[in-house]
């Protein structure tokens, strides 16, 4: 391999474009290698246990999986251009926007693509197609993304809470958030000020690899929104930043209302996962280093007007515990300021919060600590 790094992806899956928008702004020296079924079937579980996008392969044969831990990974081997911010609020208040959007903006991203016809029927059934079988014909090529991919994305739908019931609110609670980032993005270039940050970059997959690459929600949802669309653009670029972000560890007043959404909608479906994890464990007996589940049983909880129900996710829990230990990782004069933050949004001590008992991160699911 001649360059650093070969990056495993298809252009419209929604952690790769996240990784892949971190890679062009960091200056990396990578290449992009479109995975097929001889990758998503040998390649891929042979290296890295899941057959999942995206896979960071180096030079030296050591292979990276799970985008938030890659990025976390190459931020240590490569510091220059840090993208986490280095006051106390900002760095809690990014972490959790990145991790809101990593579990909640699925739900967006997932709908748009597959609950219209047209997105799959002009463009995803023939780029899976060639991505898969790329010298296949087109016959066999539509029969195997119709049955083993599309049929595998559309089965996950009822999980993620994308039934004809919910579809409505859905869609109105995406729309109020697009609004409010087309509000923040006409005033700043980015989430935090004037350069990117972990934030931006959890945002960039839904908006790249599924809103503006898929028609309609390209046509109905980001085309009417040109500050979005712009940010999209220039954060998958990878842009160099040209300032800093907000000095005195302030949070943009645009960006208030998407953080007042995360305590009043996020943190209460976290608790109700926290304590499902709970039942979940005692009801099976279960001990340090037993494997869970990456969905459990569906819960509800707010969302925009109205209540939301879908599965439970272990993966975000052992992500908010990962937030956590960065947190206690701080100074103590940061944690303060942080811990005042948190008052001041109507929360209580972040290190109070339950997100149930340790756990270990286990391929793209989790496991009980040992």
């Amino acid at each position: 391999m001649k360059n650093q790094y070969r990056l495993y992806a298809w252009q419209k899956s929604f952690f790769a474009g996240k990784l892949r928008a971190y890679l062009n702004y960091k200056g990396v020296d990578y290449q992009g290698k479109t995975i097929n079924a001889y990758d998503m079937k040998v390649t891929l579980p042979k290296k890295i246990g899941a057959s999942a996008m995206p896979a960071l392969e180096t030079r030296e044969g050591e292979w990276l999986s799970d985008t938030p831990e890659i990025i976390a990974e190459l931020e240590k081997r490569h510091p220059t251009r840090p993208i986490m911010p280095p006051s106390p609020r900002q760095a809690i208040a990014a972490l959790l926007f990145e991790n809101w959007v990593d579990d909640s903006w699925l739900v967006i991203a997932i709908h748009t693509r597959w609950s219209y016809a047209e997105n799959y029927d002009s463009l995803l059934r023939e780029e899976g197609g060639k991505n898969l079988l790329p010298f296949a014909p087109r016959f066999i090529r539509n029969r195997v993304v119709d049955k083993a991919f599309a049929g595998r994305i559309r089965s996950y739908m009822p999980s993620q809470g994308i039934t004809g019931q919910q579809i409505p609110l859905i869609e109105r609670w995406s729309v109020g958030l697009l609004d409010l980032l087309e509000t923040h993005f006409a005033q700043q270039p980015y989430l935090f000020g004037n350069k990117p940050c972990i934030a931006d970059y959890g945002l960039v997959g839904a908006f790249y690899g599924h809103l503006n690459r898929d028609p309609w929600p390209k046509r109905e949802w980001l085309d009417p929104r040109p500050h979005c669309q712009s940010w999209t653009e220039r954060t998958h670029r990878g842009d160099r930043a040209t300032g800093e972000w907000l000095g005195d560890d302030k949070i943009p007043s645009t960006l208030q209302p998407l953080l007042e959404i995360i305590f009043k909608e996020f943190f209460p479906m976290l608790e109700k996962t926290t304590r499902a994890l709970r039942d979940y464990i005692d009801q099976r007996q279960l001990k340090p280093g037993d494997s869970l589940p990456r969905t459990m049983g569906g819960i509800s909880f707010p969302m925009a007007d109205d209540e939301f129900t879908r599965s439970t996710f272990t993966y975000t829990l052992w992500r908010m515990q990962r937030i956590q230990a960065f947190y206690r990782s701080l100074p103590s004069d940061d944690q303060d300021s942080a811990a005042r933050w948190f008052t001041e949004m109507g929360q209580p001590d972040f290190l109070s919060m339950d997100f149930g008992p340790a756990l270990e991160r286990n391929s793209l699911s989790t496991r009980l600590a040992s």
